[in-house]
C-alpha cells in the first residue's frame, strides 16, 4: 500500500515541477521527488497549490521512511507527519473534500507506517483518526479510487490491531 501523490495545479510550471515530481516518485526515485518539492516549497504558491506540495512532500518522505530502518526512517516519518499536519489548513474540507481526503489518508498511512517502524499502538488508533470523515467527505464525488483507498488504509489498521489482540 503506497501514499497517494496528487498530479494536479492550476500553474503551468508548478504542473511540470510536479509531474517531474510524480514521474520521479514512480520510478522509485523518492529522494530526488522530495528534493523538487523542496524546491517548490521555496517559491510563491497559492494557498491550495502549497497544501498540494505539503501533501505530496509528506507522501514522498512516507514512501522514503517505508524504504528505510532505524533513526532515519523514523525521522522522516516524523517529518512526513509535520508536513502533512502543515498542509491541513490549506485543504478545506468543504471546499476541496478530495485535496483534504487525499491529505488525511496519507496522514493515516504516516501513522501506519509509524507503528510499523516502532510498535506504538497509539500510531493504529490515530491513524483511524486520520481517516474519520473521509467516506462522508467524499459520498458525494466521484472518488470512488479515493475512498477505496481510504478504506484499504483503515481495513490494514483494523488487521493489524486484530494480529495484535491475538497475540495477547
Amino acid at each position: 500500500m503506497n501514499a497517494m501523490v496528487e498530479p494536479r495545479s492550476a500553474d503551468e510550471g508548478v504542473l511540470a515541477t510536479l509531474s517531474r515530481a510524480k514521474a520521479l516518485i514512480e520510478s522509485h526515485d523518492f529522494d530526488s521527488a522530495v528534493q523538487v518539492y523542496f524546491q517548490l516549497l521555496k517559491t510563491e504558491l497559492s494557498g491550495p497549490l502549497r497544501g498540494e506540495v505539503l501533501t505530496n512532500l509528506g507522501a514522498a518522505l512516507c514512501l522514503l521512511g517505508r524504504s528505510e530502518t532505524g533513526p532515519l526512517a523514523q525521522a522522516r516519518l516524523d517529518q512526513a507527519h509535520h508536513l502533512l499536519v502543515s498542509a491541513l489548513p490549506f485543504r478545506s474540507r468543504i471546499q476541496a473534500p478530495a485535496a483534504w481526503a487525499t491529505t488525511r489518508a496519507n496522514l493515516a498511512m504516516v501513522h501506519l507506517a509509524r507503528y510499523q517502524a516502532g510498535g506504538d499502538r497509539d500510531e493504529l488508533l490515530s491513524g483511524h483518526l486520520a481517516l474519520d470523515g473521509i467516506e462522508q467527505a467524499l459520498s458525494h464525488t466521484g472518488e470512488t479510487a479515493l475512498r477505496d483507498w481510504a478504506t484499504a488504509i483503515r481495513d490494514q489498521l483494523i488487521d493489524l490491531r486484530e494480529r495484535r489482540r491475538e497475540r495477547r
